[in-house]
């Protein structure tokens, strides 16, 4: 006689259990895009504090050379191992390299080069980078000017920098520019495209 098979039930999910599952899956979830928002706010506040440090590394190297870093005519009189500026007033060219060494050899800065920040990018010293915006600035962007920055980290940099012109990435002491190739995915009709999600802007930092 042929024996019988038994069956085995394979027991299921309760409704129960299913929505337990779901809420640990929400909970896990929400803590990761929690933790990432707590990341990027981390990031701008360095970022923010990082202008701000430059900005007054600047002013020391002023207050004790009566010039510019980078521009400092006098530098290679000042310090060893180093080029002199031309003394027109204006870091351009190969002066925005000379700009780190002149605050290195001064010892207000650590690096002799282009310091980076927790996003990644560079510091960059530019002299006038649009005709609407004079003096000197410190651009943060990826290698080519490219983006480096969302809109919505773009604009939670702004905030913490400036407290007028929050809203137009045009006016204030940080000014926020499309990155190279990235022509509106920025800013849009003068606004910030908080609808983009992706790295595509730079910022300018006056000082």
């Amino acid at each position: 006689m042929k024996k019988n098979l038994l069956k085995r039930s394979v027991p299921g999910f309760s409704l129960i259990e299913m929505s337990i599952v779901l809420v640990i899956i929400g909970i896990i979830t929400g803590a990761i895009f929690k933790g990432q928002e707590l990341l990027d706010s981390a990031k701008v506040r360095s970022v923010a504090q990082d202008f701000q440090q430059y900005s007054l590394a600047v002013s020391s190297y002023q207050e004790m050379y009566h010039a510019l870093p980078g521009d400092d005519s006098k530098a290679s009189i000042h310090f060893s191992g180093t080029t002199s500026g031309d003394g027109n007033g204006q870091i351009t060219g190969t002066e925005a390299d000379l700009f780190w060494q002149h605050l290195h050899k001064a010892s207000i800065v650590s690096s002799n080069k282009s310091p980076t920040s927790k996003f990644g990018g560079q510091y960059v010293i530019v002299f006038q980078p649009f005709p609407e915006m004079s003096g000197h600035w410190l651009m943060l962007a990826k290698e080519g000017e490219a983006g480096l920055l969302t809109p919505k980290q773009a604009l939670s940099l702004k905030h913490k920098i400036d407290q007028e012109d929050i809203t137009n990435p045009n006016q204030g002491q940080l000014v926020i520019k499309d990155g190279a190739g990235a022509s509106g995915r920025c800013v849009r009709n003068g606004h910030i495209n908080l609808e983009n999600k992706s790295p595509d802007c730079r910022v300018y930092y006056r000082f």
